[in-house]
């Protein structure tokens, strides 16, 4: 929000202090996501993280000029190598299922292992770390056959833990962290996606558009549909958080695993015909469910009306898994960093178009994680107290939610505000430059730098955590 512009909060006290309450749906959701607000609360009674005045002017000069240099536009994103493209045969529903998957997941990469022993995935005849290794992990699992951007796939009895943990898989002894959280989010989230979003029709069925119509009809004859179809076999097991954590690992010398794919998928050989296919052996792996096309996020964002900031409510209101928040000096705080990037990633990827146009675009804030705060400190943004600096540069763990990490990540939201009001204050024109952009160029020039410079000298805070 810009000096400029109205707290509609308080716009909506006054008009409720002379009108009275409006006659409002108890389902409404608001465009307000109140992170700005929040951390600009954090950022005022922050003891331990300050920002500089002077820093802020000088990067907000320094980013402009770089980026007006290298011309850095929302294209980057897809410039990516391994995001979803129309170019590489994803269609724009398959690219929303690949971003709402990819960013349900975004979390917690950083080792403690040198580069060499880090989690890796290997892929396309390159290994991959940090973000990259998601976006890899599920590019490689929809390359082998398994549907796993699919929403309707996690709740199946074949998306079984084994299964999982095969898709994030490493090309090293490290595995991904918090591999338990993960699946247990996948299985939660696609049970409330089928409960609130869901279709009866295509979950129950998986039918094609034709088929639809006529099961709609009553005209369902001649529709082949096998008892390997019905909706407790498609639909798949429910499993809990606790029936996922509470699933027993095979031991890790164990020589086989399972795949959840046909074995000459699995080679990459062509399927036989089904006609002449001999039928599979009791004790042979099924081959992976045909299913079709899951809308149900499509329609989560289509009940946000072209507003970042309602769909920013609507996954936190549905989706524990998203609700980022957190108590600060006895006040509950937002800061709601995946959600956030959901919604900045739809906005890049369609170019502000179909699926993401939203016409509030401007009032989403940074990202809050653990990379662009160790920017922000390297490039004399923002500070840390004493004790704070020591615990960061012994590399000590500093737990999600303590006043440390708070205001680590409130007073990055609120540099970024104030280096995203310098630039529009020197460059009226520069309207395109908001806090999404700055922080999508933040965050590439700290990798650019560790790719180049083996990393940054201020290290990131260590904090394990499903929110970044």
């Amino acid at each position: 929000m810009s000096d400029d512009e109205a707290d509609p909060e308080l716009l909506e006290l006054l008009r409720q202090t002379l009108l009275g309450p409006p006659a409002q749906r108890t389902d409404e959701v608001s465009r307000n996501t109140g992170v700005l607000r929040d951390a600009e609360y954090i950022y005022n009674n922050s003891i331990d993280v300050s920002v500089d005045m002077y820093g802020t002017k000088a990067a907000a000069a320094s980013i402009y000029a770089s980026m007006q240099e290298r011309h850095y536009s929302t294209d980057a994103w897809s410039e990516h190598e391994l995001h979803p493209k129309s170019q590489d045969g994803f269609s724009e529903l398959a690219i929303v299922n690949f971003i709402f998957t990819m960013d349900l997941l975004n979390f917690s990469f950083w080792s403690e292992l040198s580069e060499a022993q880090r989690y890796q995935v290997e892929y396309r005849g390159k290994r991959w770390t940090g973000y990259n290794s998601l976006v890899a992990c599920l590019r490689r699992a929809l390359d082998e056959g398994v549907p796993i951007t699919t929403p309707r796939y996690w709740r199946s009895e074949d998306a079984s833990y084994e299964v999982l943990r095969r898709v994030f898989r490493s090309a090293t002894d490290e595995q991904i962290p918090l591999l338990d959280e993960r699946v247990a989010i996948l299985k939660d989230v696609a049970e409330v996606l089928h409960k609130s979003f869901g279709d009866p029709v295509e979950d129950n069925f998986g039918a094609n558009d034709e088929q639809v119509a006529m099961i709609i009809d009553g005209k369902a004859n001649g529709i082949l549909v096998p008892e390997e179809a019905a909706p407790d076999a498609v639909g798949g097991g429910q499993q809990t958080v606790a029936d996922v954590k509470n699933i027993a690992l095979p031991p890790d010398d164990e020589p086989e695993q399972t795949t959840g794919v046909a074995p000459d998928q699995e080679e990459g050989r062509p399927s036989q015909d089904a006609d002449t296919q001999p039928s599979i052996a009791p004790e042979a792996e099924p081959p992976l469910p045909q299913l079709q096309p899951d809308y149900s996020i499509a329609r989560l964002i289509e009940q946000a009306d072209r507003s970042a900031g309602k769909l920013v409510n609507l996954l936190a209101k549905h989706f524990p898994a998203f609700c980022d928040e957190t108590r600060f000096d006895g006040k509950r705080v937002r800061l709601l960093k995946r959600a956030q990037i959901l919604v900045a990633d739809l906005w890049a990827a369609f170019g502000g178009t179909g699926n993401g146009e939203f016409n509030d675009i401007n009032h989403l804030t940074m990202f809050a994680d653990y990379r662009v705060p160790q920017m922000l400190r390297s490039i004399g943004v923002i500070s840390y107290s004493p004790p704070l600096d020591y615990r960061i540069s012994t590399l000590q763990p500093i737990f999600s939610g303590q006043s440390f990490e708070v205001q680590l990540r409130g007073c990055s939201i609120w540099a970024v505000e104030l280096i995203r009001r310098e630039i529009l204050r020197a460059h009226p024109d520069a309207q395109q430059v908001n806090a999404v952009l700055i922080d999508f160029f933040l965050y590439d020039l700290a990798k650019e730098k560790e790719k180049v410079q083996g990393g940054l000298a201020t290290p990131h805070h260590r904090t394990r955590s499903i929110w970044y």
